[in-house]
């Protein structure tokens, strides 16, 4: 049942180094492999992506997850936008970063982010994290989105 819930999901990944991406991607392909995952590599792409820069973005997603350093636009001003924006405000936002800077999480926390995370060194570790995020939110997410287009479908 999960596996199925989850095939419908879309997670917009924001990471602008290239190894974390491809860590993230492989972890998420190991847990997750019914995930649909589309990459931003800086704030003002995931703007775009999301439909925020007054052009159209792609839309869909049921699951942000964000770096916080990020050039042009940093994860936590995305997280603003996103936040501020009406058909985004539910949309689950996972901050990660690698550093761990006193009161970084609080921040981002206050600023509305599901949660703050600090990206761990050990790929299985980091494997298990995502893995239990992408559980944590595209469950109740993706029941919201087939229950969506389940209505639409009988309308």
């Amino acid at each position: 049942m999960m596996e199925s819930l989850l095939g419908a999901a879309t997670i917009l990944l924001v990471e602008d180094n290239a190894d974390d991406e491809r860590i993230a991607l492989r972890a998420l392909r190991r847990h997750a492999p019914a995930v649909r995952v589309k990459v931003a590599r800086d704030g003002e792409e995931a703007l775009k992506r999301l439909g925020l820069d007054g052009g159209e973005g792609i839309g869909g997603f049921n699951l942000v997850l964000c770096d916080l350093k990020l050039p042009k636009l940093r994860g936590d001003e995305v997280l603003r936008h996103v936040r501020a924006a009406n058909g985004l405000r539910d949309v689950p936002f996972v901050v990660f970063s690698s550093a761990d800077l006193p009161g970084e999480g609080e921040e981002c926390v206050a600023l509305g982010a599901s949660e703050y995370v600090v990206k761990p060194i050990d790929f299985d570790e980091y494997g298990q994290r995502l893995k239990r995020i992408v559980e944590r939110y595209l469950d109740a997410a993706s029941l919201r989105a087939t229950d969506t287009r389940e209505a639409a479908m009988a309308a």
